[in-house]
């Protein structure tokens, strides 16, 4: 085999397990993690005008 070849086959493979970590291991990983809590005891999610936390 070529070392051109051997390096083609290397690249395709970094490309794919790449695109497989991101899309599909990446999010059933995600899905795991729990939440985090808030300051005021999980009554509020920050992101609301009214959390006090900006």
């Amino acid at each position: 085999m070529d070392i051109q070849l051997i390096l083609v086959i290397i690249t395709f493979i970094a490309a794919v397990s790449f695109i497989l970590y991101t899309f599909v291991f990446k999010s059933m990983l995600q899905k795991k993690k729990r939440a985090l809590g808030t300051l005021d005891g999980g009554k509020t999610k920050c992101g609301n005008n009214d959390c006090a936390c900006h």
